[in-house]
């Protein structure tokens, strides 16, 4: 008996030892994993990036096999740890995949890195009975920073000018760009800087904006004043040419962009500017007369008050006198070419002339119902601008040869 049990142990022994050792040769024959790693960064703001990371990781063999201590950290080239976080692990069965993933936060602290360094770490392995094999894991990769830097959207802008005042030295003018940023981070923009010019390339005026913060998805008006020259009213348009720099704080680093937007405006009708409601142009008419044997001379004068910061003239007058019966005017009397009005800024210009009208254009008079009428016409403008607006202005007078 007792040598029947020690021949059972040794079998089971002797069977043991084979099947230990046919696992044990299995194990070391075991075939290393295939593991693949796509990184992807998914969000930005203005304090951190998201990075996507996938370790999808095959295993060949014939048996179960187990990730643990898996470990991702993110630098920059001069060595800053951007992230340190562990991903948890798992079994992947035989002939099968697994995709361990994590979703890792980043952000470089004023650094602008141009590229990431991504290394995993951490052990892959069987654990059969009371054998254990185990792989080490060390994977880098490289992940360029161009993504985050393509992420950064020049802002939409429309923008509206409001022509106001005249000075000597141009028309004042206001502008509102109205900004959008279309990124998921605040942008700021700055040094910018507005010039005006004619489809020639002539330099006509110039805009100083002043930049502000955008956050993100919103859209903000930026005020700016400028000036726009007089010699702009002799085109139909003009460029407006914005260019200055658009910055960024993504993930918490600075990015700049260069601006450069151009836009066209019409110029303003020389007729709204000095028709103005806040700035109105006085005109006054003078009529009087003086009987002589040759007929009556008729003494004309013209005043024009100038409002505006800039010097007015007004050029090819037209003087006319005209009797008036029964709502019908009948021209008598005419002068052209009589000088040019020249109304120095808050100042008054004045013009007068005299017109010989025969009796004989003035008989028969029947004077109850006779008037004189005077009307002056020209044509007012600034120097050095090929626009200007037609005016007329009349005056009534009734003759009084005996007083």
């Amino acid at each position: 008996m007792r040598k029947k049990i020690i021949a059972i142990f040794l079998a089971v022994t002797i069977i043991y030892i084979i099947f230990g050792g046919l696992l044990f040769l299995n194990i070391q024959l075991m075939e290393a994993p295939e593991i693949l790693v796509e990184i992807e960064i998914t969000e930005l703001n203005s304090e951190e990036a998201t990075l996507h990371v996938d370790v999808n990781i095959y295993n060949p063999n014939g048996f179960d096999m187990a990730t643990k201590n898996l470990k991702v950290v993110t630098t920059t080239p001069d060595g800053y740890e951007a992230a340190n976080v562990l991903i948890e692990g798992g079994e992947i069965n035989s002939n099968s995949k697994k995709i361990f993933t994590e979703d890792i936060k980043i952000g470089f602290d004023g650094r602008k890195p141009k590229e990431l360094t991504t290394r995993i770490s951490g052990d892959i392995g069987a654990n059969i009975l009371l054998i254990e094999k185990t792989i080490p894991l060390n994977i880098g990769v490289v992940t360029s920073m161009e993504k985050l830097i393509d992420e950064l959207s020049t802002p939409s802008l429309s923008i509206t000018i409001d022509f106001e005042d005249m000075t000597t030295e141009g028309i004042n003018l206001s502008a509102i760009i109205s900004v959008y940023n279309p990124n998921t981070f605040e942008i700021f923009i700055k040094d910018i800087k507005g010039e005006i010019f004619t489809e020639n390339g002539d330099n006509v005026g110039d805009i100083d904006i002043i930049g502000q913060i955008i956050s993100a998805k919103e859209t903000i008006d930026i005020s700016g004043r400028g000036r726009l020259l007089f010699e702009a009213l002799n085109v139909e348009f003009v460029v407006f040419n914005i260019k200055g720099e658009v910055g960024a704080k993504i993930a918490g680093y600075e990015e700049n962009v260069s601006l450069a937007i151009n836009t066209r405006i019409n110029v303003p009708d020389l007729e709204e500017l000095l028709l103005s409601k806040d700035f109105p142009t006085y005109l006054s008419i003078k009529l009087d007369e003086k009987f002589t044997l040759q007929g009556i001379i008729f003494d004309i004068g013209l005043e024009i008050n100038n409002s505006y910061k800039v010097d007015l003239l007004v050029k090819d007058i037209r003087v006319r006198i005209y009797t008036v019966r029964n709502d019908k005017n009948r021209l008598i009397g005419e002068k052209e070419n009589i000088g040019d009005i020249l109304a120095l800024s808050g100042l008054s210009g004045y013009k007068s002339c005299e017109i010989l009208v025969p009796y004989n254009k003035l008989f028969p008079i029947d004077r109850a119902t006779d008037w004189m009428m005077a009307s002056v016409s020209g044509k007012v403008t600034i120097k050095g601008v090929n626009q200007s607006v037609f005016i007329e202005i009349k005056g009534y007078h009734s003759l009084h040869p005996f007083r």
